[in-house]
């Protein structure tokens, strides 16, 4: 009997890592695609235009999750995409919706952390030291360190991992640990696939940088109007 259980697990265990890399490809490229999308709408369309275009979207992101269960990428790029219909769109089912954005990044961390270049620790890392801890249970300094240092400690060179980690530094007033991740997000190369975005990190780079050479808090606005003002005070 027990010799007939482990050769059932082994062939479950074959068929699923078999049915994973069969499926990559397929994935990958279904991946970037929705991401490109979702790119294009944060960062091309007035926020006013945004909503409708997130909604739009978050079906197809979660037949892509459904179909691929065992992949980071749908994960992350659902919670981002509801992240952001929340900044765009303000509703009563907001709260549950960040909260679900939240627990989609922890899975994506469990499954793959280097998925969509640790994509997963910059938007936790982002969402716990730019929004309020009541009445989302985020605002914990500490927690968004440890985030962005671990999407930093993955991705060393690229220019979103230092940017936010020098970002979080310059809201810290720490300017010298701010430029130190800053100079190096200056330094880095836009990446053909993800040239859209990273065109815009790279100026909010300059940006940041000319705060922290003035030692003043000028803090990136990203996540950051993702709940009413009323919440904030």
């Amino acid at each position: 009997m027990k010799t007939t259980y482990a050769l059932l697990v082994a062939l479950c265990s074959f068929f699923l890592a078999w049915s994973i890399t069969y499926a990559g490809p397929n994935a990958d490229e279904l991946a970037k695609t929705l991401n490109d999308e979702w790119e294009v709408i944060f960062y091309t369309l007035p926020s006013d235009q945004q909503a409708e275009r997130f909604k739009a979207l978050l079906p197809r992101i979660r037949e892509f999750k459904a179909k691929y269960p065992y992949r980071a990428e749908p994960l992350v790029i659902e919670a981002v995409t509801q992240c952001t219909l929340v900044a765009a769109e303000w509703s009563f089912g907001a709260l549950s919706d960040i909260e679900n954005a939240k627990d989609l990044l922890l899975k994506a961390i469990d499954i793959d952390p280097k998925a969509m270049e640790a994509a997963a620790y910059i938007a936790l890392g982002n969402l716990y030291y730019r929004l309020p801890g009541w009445p989302i249970s985020f605002g914990d300094e500490d927690l968004a360190r440890q985030y962005l240092e671990s999407a930093v400690k993955l991705y060393p060179d690229e220019v979103d991992t230092n940017y936010f980690l020098g970002d979080y530094w310059l809201g810290e007033e720490e300017y010298d640990k701010a430029l130190l991740y800053l100079e190096k997000a200056e330094k880095a190369k836009i990446r053909p696939e993800h040239e859209l975005s990273d065109r815009h990190t790279m100026a909010e780079t300059l940006k940041a940088l000319d705060s922290a050479r003035k030692r003043e808090n000028g803090r990136d606005s990203f996540f950051a109007d993702i709940v009413p003002s009323f919440f904030k005070q």
